[in-house]
């Protein structure tokens, strides 16, 4: 009966945290480009482009691809499925494309949910700054909650790859 006591306290006290933490997580990662801002934006606006800096794509090169809606900017859309648990399968979509400054993509992770990230596209004199963003809202779910604790760590990484693939891209 002792045991069950604290089991129970335990129980109670892991859920009374996870009602305090916050219910959304964000990730941002930055880089510099010698490159300028309207090819920057071009290539990110563009999903014909997504695997060439694509951390995931390297992971498994063997993801299956598809792409619908409009060729570039508002309404592309890029769709993967990979047996890979580190890709999994879903869904991109780019829901606002600012000229040459932003770019708002919703992602959609099948059974995982959705999320949204974007592209903030500045010139910075003879370089390009690129801000990569990523927000999820998990609402009352406190596992997902507890998730979003170590969100920064299990996708910064990723980001910042990215990142630097899409900066070697522009300064070969």
């Amino acid at each position: 009966m002792k045991i069950v006591k604290i089991l129970l306290s335990i129980i109670t006290l892991l859920i009374i945290i996870g009602v305090l933490l916050p219910s959304t997580a964000h990730v941002e990662c930055s880089v510099l480009i010698k490159a300028s801002q309207k090819e920057v934006f071009n290539h990110l606006n563009n999903y014909q482009n997504f695997n060439k800096w694509s951390p995931w794509h390297r992971i498994d090169p063997d993801t299956q691809y598809q792409f619908s809606g409009a060729e570039s900017g508002v309404g592309a859309v890029m769709s993967w499925q990979s047996d890979n648990d580190k890709v999994g399968s879903g869904s991109q979509k780019i829901v606002e494309s600012t000229p040459y400054e932003s770019i708002k993509v919703e992602l959609n992770f099948d059974d995982m949910g959705a999320a949204e990230s974007s592209y903030k596209i500045t010139s910075l004199g003879d370089d390009t700054q690129v801000i990569w963003t990523f927000d999820n809202d998990v609402g009352w779910n406190l596992i997902g909650r507890y998730f979003g604790l170590f969100m920064n760590k299990l996708l910064g990484p990723s980001y910042e790859a990215g990142l630097h693939n899409l900066k070697d891209n522009f300064e070969r």
